[in-house]
Formats: structure tokens, C-alpha cells, sequence
């Protein structure tokens, strides 16, 4: 893992002695780079990019979105097993660790890099979320639904 670099960019919210603790983080370590600011549009896919694995260390969440992106830019995700992820994360296209294990992050981190990810694999995978292919479900859903009201 000599070569191995943590990126942690986007907004920091939360207390505001959270980002003056991955500040100390980084200024301590120079594998850590810290961009805590609102990332526009436009620099979205240069940080996509140069990602091997996208990590969504999340403790408590409903969705993702950010799930959703990281899958379409084809790469792999490593997120808790928690809410909806574990239907949307396969073997596939990312990691799935228990949040109950002190290390669990730790592990799914030092097992993505034990792993081969196919972009394309992840990518195509990706498209079942497509709009045009939900979309059409969706509306036969509520049609469904909606006749049963009446």
C-alpha cells in the first residue's frame, strides 16, 4: 500500500472541529490530500477520474446519489452495508462492509486493492438505472397502482 493515496474532497459538514481534524489529518500525512469545498459541476469528472475506488464512509444515510455517480463514471464503490446499498452494490461493482466491525472500512479498503474492477463491467451496470429504463417501470407502477384506487 506504499503507493496508495486517500483524496477526500467535497463539503465538509458537520461540527466545525471535523474539518480542522482531517486538516490536522493531512498536514501530518502527505498520502491525504483535503479539497473541503463544494466541488462544481465541471471538476466532478476530473476527481471521478482519477478515483480507482470511490468510498462513501457513510454512518447514517437514506440514499445516495453519490452512489449513483461514482457508478456511472464505472467505478467501483466501498460503502456500509446499510439502507439501500446492499441492493444496489454487487460483488460486481464495489465492497459492502459491516459497520458493527471496528475495521471494517480498514478491511474493504486493503481488499479493494486486492481486487480486479472492470470499468465497463460497472459502467453497463450502471445503465440499469438509467431513466428510460426506470422510467417506463415506474409509470407502470402508479398506473397500477392508481387502478386499484378506483
Amino acid at each position: 500500500m506504499e503507493r496508495a493515496r486517500l483524496l477526500v474532497a467535497g463539503q465538509v459538514f458537520g461540527v466545525d472541529s471535523y474539518e480542522s481534524r482531517l486538516l490536522d489529518l493531512t498536514r501530518s500525512n502527505s498520502k491525504i490530500m483535503l479539497v473541503p469545498e463544494f466541488i462544481v459541476d465541471e471538476a466532478i469528472q476530473l476527481y471521478m477520474n482519477a478515483c480507482d475506488v470511490f468510498v462513501l464512509p457513510y454512518k447514517d444515510i437514506t440514499t445516495s446519489g453519490a452512489a449513483a455517480l461514482a457508478l456511472s463514471f464505472g467505478r467501483p464503490i466501498i460503502a456500509p452495508a446499510i439502507t439501500s446499498f446492499p441492493e444496489v452494490i454487487t460483488s460486481e461493482v464495489g465492497i459492502l462492509y459491516d459497520t458493527s466491525q471496528p475495521n471494517g472500512l480498514v478491511s474493504a479498503l486493503r481488499e479493494a486493492r486486492t481486487r480486479s474492477w472492470s470499468e465497463s463491467k460497472i459502467f453497463d451496470y450502471a445503465h440499469q438505472f438509467d431513466w428510460d429504463k426506470l422510467g417506463p417501470q415506474f409509470a407502470a407502477l402508479y398506473t397500477k397502482h392508481d387502478g386499484r384506487r378506483q
